[in-house]
């Protein structure tokens, strides 16, 4: 049985209390209605549940609360709180609509980067159609310090969000990690002039052992498969030496690689070798963008359940606020020593111990 909510107290502690009956004027002349009214357990006063009735600040927290920290779906709330599905769904879209930004977060909170940023894309539907979904990771705090939905993944998009991370939020660059697409290291070159610039060697080489494996149509296999050996020795190794020796070993052998029907691939790799040894030159870059791959992983376990979206602003709404779920959450299975116990935006040096963040995520109260 569903109960009612208590108009008084907004309990759930609630009985039915009887029928009653009265006159109602119709076309047709007075006719009875029957209604069913409610008696709370808690503050001992018997009601009628009133149609539409408003739900207070408090209540729209405790439901988005739930929804993003239980994980749960829309029915699993309304089981625990008794408000309607379609309800919630307005509930939180309403708190999506009026969340405070990436831009707002910085200049309010002000934390403290370590410089080394992570960027990386997820593809999402909106009503069947694709659309992408950047998002930069900071590498010492696992802290999203910018996210943008973009209907093309061009370099007019990559450019517009590296502008927004660096000018107006003012990220203090030291180094960029990112995968393979072209946009972001063409992009880099001229918006981010001396700034290091890491792609990631898991990507390299599982673009170039997709090709071997499943698209090589050349007649030498032989020689496909020790390309993709030496690939792995790049992509890999320990040491600087051993990457650029690996690629010397290629180009002695360009009649082989060409016999091989290898040109394009080769060519690929020299345009990617000087991007794929920048963790030799900086320490503090990683050879991989694994780190953001398993921020956006936590954020897919929503995007699950969600199943797609019907609409652009649904869509930006739902994800404002889980992201801003995420900065707050505390880690509790990092691998990295220091972080469990501890939310990215206290990594970044932001007290949020007397911060809800869902209250703090509004722009104005509601």
């Amino acid at each position: 049985m569903r109960k009612q909510r208590c108009i008084f107290c907004n309990g759930l502690n609630t009985k039915k209390h009887g029928k009653r009956s009265k006159k109602r004027k119709t076309s047709f002349g007075k006719r009875p209605l029957n209604y069913q009214r409610w008696f709370c357990n808690d503050c001992k006063q018997a009601f009628k549940p009133r149609k539409n009735n408003p739900i207070n600040f408090s209540l729209q927290i405790k439901a988005c609360e739930l929804y993003y920290d239980s994980e749960a779906s829309y029915r699993a709330v309304h089981r625990q709180l008794g408000i309607k599905p379609y309800t919630l769904f307005r509930i939180i879209d309403a708190l999506g609509a009026n969340c405070k930004s990436t831009i707002d977060v910085a200049k309010e909170l002000k934390p403290k980067w370590s410089g080394y940023l992570f960027i990386d894309e997820k593809r999402i539907y909106i009503k069947g159609v694709e659309w992408f979904l950047l998002v930069a990771v900071d590498l010492g705090t696992q802290d999203i310090v910018h996210w943008d939905l973009f209907e093309v993944e061009d370099s007019v998009s990559v450019a517009w969000f590296l502008i927004i991370v660096r000018i107006v939020i003012g990220y203090p660059f030291k180094g960029l990690i990112s995968d393979l697409l072209p946009e972001f290291y063409g992009t880099s070159r001229w918006l981010l002039p001396g700034i290091s610039h890491q792609l990631c060697t898991h990507h390299a080489y599982k673009a170039t052992e997709g090709y071997i494996k499943y698209r090589y149509k050349g007649g030498n296999k032989f020689w496909a498969d020790r390309f993709l050996v030496v690939v792995r020795i790049i992509c890999r190794c320990k040491t600087l030496k051993t990457a650029r020796r690996a690629l010397e070993y290629l180009e002695r052998h360009q009649d082989k690689i060409k016999e091989a029907k290898l040109v394009k691939r080769m060519n690929i790799l020299r345009i990617r070798f000087p991007y794929l040894i920048q963790r030799f030159k900086d320490q503090n870059l990683t050879p991989d963008n694994n780190i953001v791959e398993n921020v956006i992983k936590q954020l897919n376990q929503k995007f699950k359940k969600v199943a797609g979206f019907e609409s652009y602003k649904t869509a930006y709404h739902s994800i404002s606020l889980l992201i801003m779920r995420y900065r707050f959450h505390k880690f509790t299975c990092s691998r990295k020593p220091g972080h469990n116990g501890k939310s990215p935006l206290e990594l970044a040096g932001v007290d949020t111990s007397k911060i809800n963040w869902v209250r703090f995520s509004q722009k104005q109260k509601l």
